[in-house]
């Protein structure tokens, strides 16, 4: 089962991978995806640069959609263990917004099952 959190403060990816492995043995590779506010230079001036992103949600709703996403990824890859979070609210450039973490016995399934829960 999948453990999924949608919040408004900072995770830390080594707190986070090591519940997920919690000295298992039978996990034989790991996908991670970390999204991170980043400052869009492709609109030219500083004045239209990214200070900060606001993010807001529905919160039943948004468990719901999460939800179903991570039981696809576990039932088509054979997941040993996934972690998805979500921050909302204002964040900074150069601050996580998501993390998306898959555990399998062998690493395409856990890179593929990352893939398809970020996108």
């Amino acid at each position: 089962m999948a453990t999924i959190s949608v919040q408004t403060e900072d995770f830390d990816v080594a707190d986070e991978l090591a519940r997920l492995m919690g000295g298992r043995t039978d996990i034989g590779g790991v996908g991670c995806f970390i999204g991170v506010v980043r400052v869009d230079k492709a609109h030219g001036s500083p004045e239209r640069a990214i200070r900060a992103l606001t993010l807001e949600h529905y919160p039943a709703m948004t468990m719901r959609a999460i939800g179903r996403i991570t039981d696809e990824a576990e039932r088509r890859w054979g997941l040993l263990g996934c972690t998805v979070i979500h921050r909302v609210g204002r964040m900074l450039p150069g601050e996580n917004i998501v993390l998306v973490l898959t555990a399998s016995a062998h690493r395409q399934a856990a890179l593929d099952a990352t893939s398809f829960l970020i996108d």
